[in-house]
Parts: structure tokens; sequence; C-alpha cells
């Protein structure tokens, strides 16, 4: 009975979650605002989350909606994307500057104005890879709390608030287009099936943002070699967005208003140092390659992968682009966090060692 009575719940939770969620993006849509499905959603329910209710989005949802998020992503590659790739080197270039910047500033910010430590401010700038990021600053000194708090804040502040303000400076490309012509059944039923095969296995070779990507990856080769033509009607996609708004909206259980009040203006002018830089990047990599300054903004934006993807998609740029670019930003921080952590407190803790024992003598 009293697993019964989990399960119960659980569903509750879930069903309360996403009716919200809908809700929530359904004023959104109705409003005009762009990206409306994931940002109503994420707004709606990171309000349920402070005020302690309950909320959940089961892992057996999210397998599918990232599923058909890739699928349909990988629908708009074209040989075209492939030839303008050409450019990617600098604009990814340019990004590797940005992160350096990003994580810097916050770092100086964190320390210097608000007066968190440095791993914790260090790990706090972190632009992006939230998981990860939390996990390995488990293992040191660093307050997880005001890193956890830093990084949800720093991703809902994007995923709400960036569609938005791009929109108002005109930066937007005009959200999703219509689908070009109405599949079959048949025809989304196997797009789907292979991009949820490639979807698992990229996950299971730890990709990150595996699902997506891998669902990305199998989609686009089934368009680019003319084995399909299929696209995702609506009826998929939007329940697919309110998904990962909620998604990202649970990551704020166990906030409280006391949380957000301590942490807030620190986290918040972390956010905008972080933004300043990498916008200042983006623009310097739109006057070097010619390309569309929302685009870059979008993709230099310092969120998580499979959310930034995403969202870059609800708002009509590149997919391809997008992933790319999100994807090396994540796996450069996979790699070089532990190791720059590792060197840069080494060093530290050596010179607070030196200088307390010359105190001492």
């Amino acid at each position: 009975m009293r697993g019964l009575s989990y399960r119960v719940r659980a569903a509750v939770a879930a069903t309360v979650t996403l009716a919200a969620g809908a809700a929530g993006g359904l004023v959104f849509a109705v409003l005009g605002l762009p990206a409306a499905w994931i940002s109503g959603s994420l707004v709606v329910t990171i309000a349920l989350a402070v005020a302690n209710v309950r909320i959940d989005v089961p892992e057996w949802l999210r397998v599918p909606a990232f599923v058909v998020l890739g699928a349909s992503m990988g629908t708009a590659l074209t040989p075209e994307t492939f030839a303008r790739a050409a450019t990617w080197p600098v604009s990814m270039a340019c990004l590797g500057a940005s992160v350096l910047g990003t994580m810097a500033g916050g770092t100086l910010f964190l320390t210097r104005v608000a007066g968190w430590s440095r791993e914790t401010a260090f790990w706090a700038s972190a632009p992006g890879a939230f998981g990860t990021v939390v996990a390995m600053a488990a293992d040191t000194r660093a307050d997880l709390r005001k890193v956890a708090f830093a990084q949800a804040l720093r991703l809902f502040l994007l995923v709400a608030a960036l569609p938005n303000v791009l929109g108002a400076l005109g930066l937007t490309a005009g959200g999703l287009a219509p689908p070009p012509h109405v599949s079959s059944p048949w025809a989304v039923a196997m797009l789907i099936a292979v991009c949820t095969g490639t979807g698992l296995l990229a996950t299971r070779l730890k990709v990150p943002g595996g699902l997506i990507l891998g669902a990305l990856a199998g989609s686009a080769a089934l368009h680019a070699s003319g084995a399909s033509d299929a696209v995702l009607p609506p009826e998929m996609l939007i329940p697919a967005f309110v998904i990962l708004g909620a998604s990202v909206g649970v990551r704020f259980l166990g906030t409280t208003l006391g949380t957000i009040r301590a942490y807030f203006l620190a986290s918040l002018g972390a956010f905008l140092v972080a933004v300043a830089i990498s916008t200042v990047f983006a623009v310097i990599a739109a006057w070097l390659t010619g390309d569309d300054l929302g685009k870059l903004v979008t993709a230099f934006a310092p969120g998580a992968l499979e959310a930034m993807t995403a969202l870059g998609f609800a708002l009509g740029y590149d997919p391809a682009f997008m992933s790319a670019h999100h994807l090396f930003r994540f796996a450069g921080l996979s790699v070089a966090l532990p190791v720059a952590a590792r060197l840069m407190f080494a060093a530290a803790e050596e010179v607070d060692a030196v200088g307390e024992e010359e105190h001492t003598k």
C-alpha cells in the first residue's frame, strides 16, 4: 500500500507540474512572447517550487520529449547549413575567449563585490553545465547552496528573459517556421524510431546532452541522405517544449524565499557581468563572420546545453550552429574546469600557507 501511495503522489505531482506548465506556456503564447511554451512553463513551475508545491517531471517523459526536440531540429538541417559551417571556427574561437572572460568576470565580481569565497565564486561563475559543475563543486570547499542557486538563477533568466530581450531589440529570427508539408504517420513514426535509437546510443556513450544531440544527428542523417523528408507537427513539439521548461523549473525545488533574498543580488550581479561579457564577444564574432547577432548572442549565452539549444531552435535559429557551439562550450568546461580549479586553488593554498608561516615567525 505504501508503494501504491507513493506512486499516486508522484503521478499527482507530475500531472500538476505539466498542467501548470502548459497553462503558463499558453498564456505566454497568447501574449505573443518568444519561445512561449518553454519560458511560460519554466516561470510557472518555478513559482510552484518556491511555494513548496510538490512538482516532478518523470524521466520517462523527458526521454521522448528530448528525442522529439532533437528529431525536429534535425529536419532543419540543409546542405546550405553545412556550407555555412566554414565560418564556425571563427565564432568558436570567440566563444572560447568568451567563456574565459565570463568566468574571470563572474569570479572577480563574486569575490570582490559579494564577498564569496574564491572556490564558491569560481564554480558559481562556470557558464552552463549545471549538473557537472555542481557535481565537481561537491568535492571542494565551495558553498554548494550558493553555487546551485547562482547556476539555477542564470538558467532561469536566460530561458525566461533572453527571448523577450532579443524580441524587443528585433534580433529574433521570427520563431519556428510552419511545416512545409504534412507528413504521414508512418514517416513520422520512422523518424522518431531512428532518433530514439541514436539518442539513446549517444546517451550510453555519455555524450553531453546525448538525447537531444543524438536524436538531432539521426534526424540530420536521414534528411541529408534523402531517406526521410518527415517533419514533426506542432502537436508533438509543444508538449516537448512544456516538458523542457518544467524540467528546468524542477531544479528550483527546495529554494525558499530566504535563500532567494540571501543570494539573489550577488547571483544577479554575476549574471549581468557574464551576459555583458558574452555579448561583447558575440558582437565581435558577428563583425568577423557577418553572421546574425541574435543567433550569436543565443549561442554564446552561458546556459545549459539542452535548454539553450532548444531555446535557439524555438527562436528560429540554425539548430546545427546552436548545438555545435553549446557542445563545444560544454566539452571545454568538462575538461578544463577540474584542471583549472586544481591549479588555481593549489597555488592559492600554497600562497596562504607561506603567508601564515611567515606570520607565525
